[in-house]
């Protein structure tokens, strides 16, 4: 007989990730614009003016996103006057909604699993919150929603993933 040298313990030892989704983090006090950048323009020059405008009064941004005839982008809601004010002063047209909070899902190996996508949706539709704008990483998937809905999509997106309380967690965006 053969002798590894190896305790039963090790027999339960295990080098895969764990699987599937196990933890939501929800972001609150976030704020999110949309910006026109005209189509006559120089769209390039356009962009670049309304992000030095907001680097210029010192705000943070997420979540950007370049539409054909806009700018969106998510910033802590503190500075939401500050922002739509040094914006409108640049000549920018702008839409903002602030009350707003990202929920991000989080798995280990978030691109391996197939219909991730599809579940978080059915989640925040089933719970009744919109959803403004997306993004997502390796390991996450996160959705900018009504932070008056935040509640009701958590425990959505809970039972979707057959999760319980303790795998939700809260963080702060930065504001000046």
């Amino acid at each position: 007989m053969l002798h590894t040298g190896l305790s039963n313990q090790a027999s339960s030892l295990t080098f895969e990730r764990e699987r599937g989704v196990n933890k939501v983090l929800i972001t609150r006090n976030v704020a999110h614009l949309v910006i026109n950048i005209e189509e006559d323009t120089s769209r390039f020059e356009r962009v670049l003016e309304a992000m030095r405008s907001l680097a210029s009064s010192n705000i943070p941004v997420f979540l950007v996103k370049l539409h054909r005839s806009a700018l969106t982008l998510a910033f802590a809601a503190k500075d939401a006057k500050k922002a739509d004010t040094s914006l409108q002063s640049s000549g920018f047209k702008t839409l903002l909604r602030d009350d707003l909070a990202v929920v991000a899902i989080h798995a280990d190996s978030m691109r391996d699993l197939s219909g991730v996508m599809v579940q978080i949706a059915d989640a925040l539709f089933s719970a009744g919150a919109r959803l403004y704008e997306t993004g997502d990483s390796h390991n996450s998937v996160q959705a900018l929603i009504e932070g008056a809905k935040v509640e009701a999509a958590v425990q959505s997106l809970l039972t979707a993933f057959h999760l319980d309380d303790s795998a939700v967690s809260e963080n702060q965006v930065d504001a000046e």
